[in-house]
């Protein structure tokens, strides 16, 4: 029963759709240029939907922070097994930026998945902090 278990286990890891994803932008808090540095940005894999994000919650793929003048640049990689055999699962990929613009306590934007991944670069343009809304559809590079 072990040996089956283990085997299992090493066909789910060896059928897994690894994809890594380069990110390029800015970050913009109009009110307070000041509050463009250290930003941090995050980029998940957005994995289980509703209740299934108990057992298999979003998996981080890599963290940076802004540059004095907002600009950062953001690698990762992340998995998904390909639970059903030929049809390959990829990671979707998501952004969540963490900032100080309007709220000294703090606010979150996230953004919608996208889908480019290396060697293509995700070029997200310029972020505006100060806004309530973020639409990015003139943006959107994917």
């Amino acid at each position: 029963m072990r040996k089956c278990l283990l085997l299992c286990v090493f066909f789910a890891v060896a059928y897994a759709g690894h994809e890594c994803v380069w990110i390029i932008g800015k970050v913009d808090c109009e009110n307070d240029p000041s509050k463009n540095l250290n930003v941090e940005i995050r980029v998940y894999d957005r994995d289980g939907v509703g209740p299934f994000r108990l057992i298999d919650p979003d998996d981080l793929m890599g963290v940076t922070f802004s540059n004095e003048d907002g600009s950062f640049q953001l690698d990762g990689c992340g998995d998904d097994y390909d639970w059903i055999p030929g049809v390959k699962n990829v990671p979707e990929p998501y952004m969540e930026i963490r900032h100080y613009c309007n709220n000294p306590e703090g606010e979150t934007i996230t953004l919608p998945e996208f889908s480019k991944f290396v060697p293509e670069t995700y070029e997200i343009g310029t972020v505006v902090l100060d806004r309530k809304s973020y639409n990015r559809a003139a943006r959107n590079n994917n």
